[in-house]
């Protein structure tokens, strides 16, 4: 199971995801970490779910992505002419067998261009490849990222500030670990994109100041409703 969420806020994005990869040995699940974010350039951050080789091999090809100026119409079909290939060929080479399935492959891309903030998904299928104005989540954890946008879709998202995006990212993320169980898990990821560029977000932050915050705004909540809960 993976979970990759984009965020948008007032000064540009926040891309975040679990980091561990899940696979099947001797029919029991095996876990380790997996990196699941990466960045084009240092301009285009983007993130992934599905198969780990598709991942390596939509890695190399985007490496091969000569420019990522241009309108969003133009950034688009240059990343969806790469992506789409890829996922029409592993269908193309798959040979069934016996409780086997296809291999998938679903990514977010997000960038900054002149006319502000981007998120385009392509989903496992190829088709439906759309901008989001606000957030967008993949793999097959994204019901949980809708939940948690859903509960706090009051605050606006969308005009919050970088650091207070990284926050919603990340209890987003945690919280959906937490209840998933096996199937997500950490070291959480996390990049900013802004008019800047693309940035990873360093883990010792991660797991430090912006744990705390989130920790602290958690607490504030059970504040809040410890008196509700007594009446």
């Amino acid at each position: 199971m993976t979970l990759v969420l984009a965020v948008r806020c007032r000064e540009g994005l926040v891309l975040a995801s679990d980091g561990q990869a899940t696979s099947d040995a001797a029919g029991q699940p095996t876990r380790q970490p997996g990196r699941k974010l990466f960045d084009i350039g240092g301009r285009v951050a983007w993130g992934a779910a599905g198969s780990v080789g598709l991942q390596q091999t939509l890695r190399r090809e985007l490496a091969d992505l000569n420019g990522h100026g241009g309108d969003a119409a133009s950034v688009r079909r240059r990343l969806v002419s790469v992506v789409v290939p890829i996922q029409q060929q592993a269908l193309r080479d798959f040979v069934p067998h016996p409780a086997s399935e296809p291999p998938e492959l679903a990514c977010i891309f997000c960038w900054c261009d002149r006319d502000g903030p981007r998120i385009l998904s392509i989903p496992r299928t190829g088709a439906e490849h759309q901008f989001h104005p606000r957030y967008s989540a993949i793999g097959t954890g994204d019901i949980f990222a809708d939940f948690a946008m859903a509960a706090v879709s009051h605050l606006g998202t969308a005009e919050l500030g970088i650091e207070q995006a990284k926050m919603v990212a990340y209890k987003a993320i945690a919280d959906a670990i937490e209840v998933a169980a096996v199937y997500l898990g950490p070291p959480i990821q996390m990049y900013v994109v802004t008019a800047a560029g693309a940035r990873p977000v360093a883990r010792e932050e991660i797991e430090g100041g912006l744990a705390d915050s989130v920790e602290a705004w958690k607490e504030r909540q059970r504040e809040t409703l410890g008196p509700l809960a007594a009446r």
